[in-house]
């Protein structure tokens, strides 16, 4: 929904493949395939991609390991891919991939270890010693993290991991850093900058943030950004998290996710809308310059929850004023998803509960005649 809004805002005519029928009627979008299986996604994907798409955007990492590891040719890859050439498919979903880039274009990211096996893991860890993160390598929504203090969290940690390589980055003591950034052909086009403030759980997504106006942004981050960007050769959105250390004051890149995540228009609300920094771009080939203009029409610095994250309690109290950043269509889909979404499960559980089975297949076999009879009647009519 957020992409799809951002994309229509910048005045993209948007063709949409899914599987979830959800925006099916969606009227943001000229032709909707629903595609009922992964594969399926893939091929008509493939086949659209060919019509030369000004942007094509996929919209979680899933789908990108999928595509990585399809038998689709590597042109038929890269039309989808939001990268620039071949060569940067090595960093597509995978955290391994990603500290490598890093450190080969001296890009500040935390020490790393690469272990292949439980054996290789604790040589690591004595190497780069205690607190360290060990993560798997294709994983996302912060699942398949885990933090090690001491050798009994290593083992514990091991215990839970069922694949191998592993990435493991020494842990930086600082605070966290979110940027939502787009590029074309690896230059810079806009970001947004924040701190984390709140997390739906730990390692998780994140509930509220402190945006700060680009304006106040070290000019040093707009540097390592477009480094960043060429780097990783990005062609779309990236969600890119950084460490600011205690140590040194500087930003250290732990993570660059190659896709739109929920965050990626909040700047609109405090006068910084990126559809508007993306229209300019293709109409004219503009990119992102510093110094950034100062908004006197809001603070340096903002406050903002996500509604879509937030609990009901929470969106009912207008916690962080929640209630001015709603997004469009915002009470049909918490109506929906999570008020009838669960009722409706926890009804048909209690059907199931209160209704033998044997007695189940009677009732749905009798409302199936009730229903032939009632068209049945309305035809003679």
């Amino acid at each position: 929904m957020t992409v799809l809004n951002l994309l229509t805002r910048t005045g993209f005519t948007v063709d949409m493949i899914s599987t979830n029928p959800l925006f099916k009627k969606s009227r943001s979008v000229r032709h909707y395939f629903l595609a009922k299986e992964n594969d399926v996604l893939l091929k008509i994907a493939s086949e659209k991609a060919k019509r030369k798409y000004a942007l094509v955007v996929i919209g979680d990492d899933p789908t990108l390991g999928k595509i990585l590891d399809s038998d689709l040719p590597a042109d038929e890859k890269l039309a989808l891919l939001p990268v620039a050439s071949r060569q940067h498919f090595s960093h597509v979903f995978s955290k391994i991939g990603l500290s490598k880039v890093f450190k080969e274009n001296g890009l500040l990211t935390p020490d790393f270890r690469i272990a292949n096996d439980a054996h290789e893991l604790k040589h690591a860890a004595r190497e780069l010693g205690h607190p360290l993160f060990i993560k798997v390598s294709s994983s996302s929504g912060g699942m398949g993290i885990f933090e090690s203090s001491s050798a009994d969290d290593l083992d514990e940690a091991i215990a839970k991991i069922k694949a191998f390589p592993v990435l493991m980055q020494k842990k930086i003591e600082g605070a966290e850093v979110s940027m939502e950034a787009f590029y074309q052909d690896g230059k810079l086009i806009h970001f947004a900058y924040s701190t984390p403030e709140k997390y739906k759980y730990r390692f998780g997504p994140t509930l509220v943030r402190r945006y700060v106006q680009l304006s106040q942004v070290d000019p040093k981050v707009f540097e390592d950004l477009r480094l960043l960007g060429s780097a990783l050769g990005a062609h779309g959105f990236v969600n890119i998290s950084s460490i600011r250390a205690d140590l040194d004051g500087r930003l250290h890149f732990f993570e660059a996710d190659m896709r739109p995540n929920l965050w990626l228009s909040h700047s609109r609300y405090f006068g910084d809308d990126p559809a508007i920094a993306i229209r300019k771009h293709f109409l004219t080939g503009a990119t992102l310059e510093h110094p950034y203009p100062f908004d006197a029409r809001y603070p340096p610095e903002i406050l903002l929850s996500h509604a879509l994250r937030m609990g009901l309690g929470d969106l009912l109290l207008n916690r962080y004023q929640v209630w001015k950043h709603l997004p469009e269509n915002f009470f049909y889909f918490t109506l929906r998803y999570r008020v009838w979404g669960p009722a409706r499960q926890n009804l048909a559980m209690l059907y199931k509960y209160l209704l033998p089975k044997p007695y189940r297949a009677v009732v749905k076999k009798n409302l199936a005649s009730m229903k032939y009879a009632f068209l049945g009647d309305m035809r003679q009519q």
